[in-house]
């Protein structure tokens, strides 16, 4: 029997692909966009991730339909902290009565309980990465951070460099791209066979839980 995974997406993000490039057959991704300015502004971020002005949109989606439900805004939902995180997964998962998974509970849980070294290879800012990283339990599996600092999703999905193995070749931990719009599987397959490194993401962890969690 198809599962559906419902998607609820800011109107900036570029790189749907990459999450369907994780969907399994038998499983469909139903995605809805909420309008977004698309500044990279810790104002703007904090408010186009409220839960309250998300919900308007949540509607387009015919939610009978769905067997689990995620969001997928990273940078607003570090900016407005932990608690708004768990308030936004439990407020959908009751309002719905489905399974709701945000994007930075689904990498943080990945990152607390990697049993190997992980580097994060961050879009954002310092300020915004700062932020993630006080969310991590399990510092110590930190070995290295970069910060890429991008100003739009535009910019990071038009860096040809953001996986260059160059900047990592002396490295001995695992690689994680944070962030909701990276795209890294046109690369992944090159670049492990280079330095023999794994390498995950945040839309690719957060599907995989998305299935998980209907099973």
């Amino acid at each position: 029997m198809k599962k559906y995974i419902g998607m609820a997406w800011p109107s900036d993000g570029l790189n749907d692909s990459e999450y369907w490039s994780y969907v399994p057959p038998n499983y469909e991704l139903l995605i809805t966009r909420y309008p977004v300015s698309g500044l990279f502004t810790k104002k703007n971020l904090i408010n186009e991730g409220k839960i309250k002005f998300i919900s308007k949109f949540i509607k387009n989606i015919k939610i009978e339909n769905l067997d689990s439900l995620i969001f997928c805004d990273f940078a607003g939902s570090v900016l407005n902290g932990a608690n708004y995180i768990n308030k936004m997964e439990n407020h959908f998962t009751k309002k719905f009565n489905i399974p709701t998974i945000n994007i930075v509970n689904s990498t943080l849980n990945f990152i607390n309980n990697h049993k190997k070294k992980i580097s994060i290879i961050s879009p954002y800012s310092k300020n915004i990465t700062n932020d993630f990283l006080k969310l991590i339990k399990n510092k110590n599996s930190i070995e290295k951070i970069f910060n890429l600092n991008f100003k739009s999703e535009k910019e990071i999905n038009s860096d040809n460099n953001i996986i260059d193995h160059n900047k990592f070749r002396n490295l001995k931990s695992d690689l994680f791209f944070i962030g909701g719009g990276v795209t890294i599987r046109y690369y992944k397959k090159a670049f492990q066979s280079k330095l023999k490194n794994k390498i995950y993401s945040s839309p690719m962890i957060l599907v995989n839980d998305a299935i998980k969690i209907i099973k």
